[in-house]
């Protein structure tokens, strides 16, 4: 039983922005893929077209009503015969929601998917649009109160039908075949079998998949599969594998299809012809720059640091214009922009099949081995050569470094403190600066740190259980951080420690970000 109540949201829900547009598509208009970064209603008015929603195609026709999320990707086309006419609604919003601790501001909980089945009728919505067209040209505050209770009462018609009757594609029809087509394009399916699911004959049938998607179906199922091994090939250098998955029983005749479709075989595809790659997560932008590639866009710490020490190396390959501070929705526009060949990211990183519909989108296996990554990007890339001259400098480096350091002190003891607005978190061995610390330099945790612990958050009057020789110090860049930095630097726990006395205490501000990249770590 479905148990979301739009009354109770709609009455909590605050509009901070309206605008309203009506468009008449010409023959064959396309609508080039773009992201969306308000809350938008768009209505159909009259011929038909289909349209695409994060991947998902519908029908659109008169009477058809698309309720849309900032960060939707969306692109369509419009009928030669019959083009489309639609009027679509802009909006911002905010509903509050009431806490024990008092009331807050969160995204409305709108129900995700793109097409509703309306029960209403779609008189009623029209009633409601065309005042909506007339109130939006007025800019009396009289109209403004008018036009946000009119959309009120139009996002209470669609989602009181919504609630009760989930949009699903028909079971015959053209969107019942596309959406079939989209989960089973690995399979062996007859243009027929496809035809009769449509309730089209089979050349009929070829004719308007042509005339809505600009290609065949046979051309459709190639691109669907095509796409699918291009992200399996950066996982996996066995074309046996990625031939099976994407619905070729045949590795040897998936090699000819997928050459003569990428203009390279499989196997040299990630060598030759990525050239263009996004990097969607912390030091991948390192990897491919210490392998001698630069990535066109990747992801930003700045604003995850109080403080960040640039390094050469990195800073001539990197523009800064394509780096992203934190995934927003505005990034997939800048990525949609820039066209890129892939796409990579990890699996630390929040699951995110949007970026399937932008590039192939590899996600890589996290590890805190400085190694691991580099020579498995190596070996894809066609890069080898370059990561075996960066882990042959990179020993030496450590090894040069351990010897410094057991020369100058002996065998000595540190550990990596983070300090956030809720914690003083102590790093243990099992992550980047573990690895960095214990394992490269040679370092060792305290004596009563539990050994089978990434991570300890501890108090203050814990500090002298983990008295060290030395201290790597990060704050993250919040007021409340700083003043528990204050807090932590003026307590007198904090000054007994043996490393604060011997002033053997470190900024490590981009320590924590730099490490999970190869350069940034040597």
């Amino acid at each position: 039983m479905n148990d979301f109540d739009p009354i109770r949201l709609l009455k909590n829900l605050f509009f901070t922005s309206i605008h309203i547009y009506h468009y008449r598509a010409n023959a064959d208009n396309v609508l080039s893929k773009k992201t969306l970064h308000t809350y938008a209603l768009c209505s159909v008015t009259n011929g038909n077209g289909v349209i695409s929603i994060n991947g998902v195609v519908y029908q659109a026709g008169q009477g058809d009503l698309f309720l849309l999320l900032p960060g939707m990707i969306v692109e369509g086309k419009s009928y030669s015969a019959d083009p489309i006419q639609y009027t679509v609604i802009l909006f911002s919003c905010i509903q509050l929601d009431k806490q024990l601790t008092g009331w807050r501001a969160i995204p409305p909980l709108f129900p995700t998917i793109g097409k509703p089945t309306l029960t209403s009728g779609t008189s009623s919505i029209k009633e409601l649009i065309d005042p909506l067209l007339d109130l939006n040209k007025n800019k009396r505050v009289h109209d403004k109160i008018t036009l946000k209770y009119t959309l009120s009462r139009l996002l209470l018609i669609v989602m009181k039908d919504w609630n009760t009757h989930e949009y699903k594609p028909e079971e015959v029809g053209m969107e019942h075949t596309l959406a079939y087509m989209n989960e089973n394009y690995m399979k062996d399916i007859k243009i027929a079998q496809l035809a009769k699911m449509a309730g089209f004959s089979k050349n009929h049938f070829t004719k308007r998949f042509k005339s809505q998607m600009n290609m065949t179906p046979t051309e459709y199922f190639l691109m669907q599969r095509m796409a699918k091994a291009k992200q399996l090939l950066f996982s996996s250098d066995k074309i046996k594998e990625v031939a099976q998955q994407v619905g070729y029983k045949d590795e040897h005749y998936f090699s000819r299809v997928f050459k003569k479709s990428e203009g390279v075989a499989p196997t040299f595809y990630m060598k030759d012809k990525c050239h263009r790659i996004a990097t969607l997560y912390y030091g991948l932008d390192d990897h491919l720059i210490t392998l001698g590639l630069e990535p066109i866009a990747a992801l930003s710490y700045a604003e995850r640091v109080s403080h960040t020490y640039p390094i050469p190396d990195l800073s001539e390959h990197s523009r800064q214009d394509l780096k992203f501070d934190g995934l927003t929705r505005n990034y997939y526009d800048k990525l949609i922009k820039i066209k890129p060949d892939l796409i990579i990211t990890s699996d630390r990183m929040v699951p995110d099949d949007t970026l399937n519909q932008i590039a192939p989108t590899a996600v890589l296996k996290h590890s805190n081995h400085y190694g691991h990554t580099l020579e498995h990007l190596a070996k894809i890339l066609g890069r080898e050569q370059q990561a075996t001259m960066w882990m042959n400098k990179y020993a030496e480096c450590k090894e040069t470094l351990k010897k410094k350091i057991n020369r100058r002190w002996g065998k000595q003891t540190a550990y990596f403190i983070r300090v956030s607005p809720s914690f003083y978190r102590v790093y243990g061995r099992m992550n980047q600066t573990g690895y960095l610390l214990y394992d490269d330099l040679g370092l060792s945790l305290p004596r009563d740190y539990p050994t089978n612990q990434w991570a300890v958050d501890i108090q203050l009057e814990d500090l002298l259980l983990y008295n060290a020789d030395h201290i790597f110090l990060m704050a993250d860049p919040t007021k409340g951080s700083r003043q528990r930095l204050q807090d932590l630097l003026h307590s007198e726990q904090w000054a007994t420690l043996n490393a604060v006395r011997d002033h053997h205490v470190y900024d490590a501000s981009d320590l924590l970000f730099k490490t999970l990249g190869s350069t940034g770590r040597m």
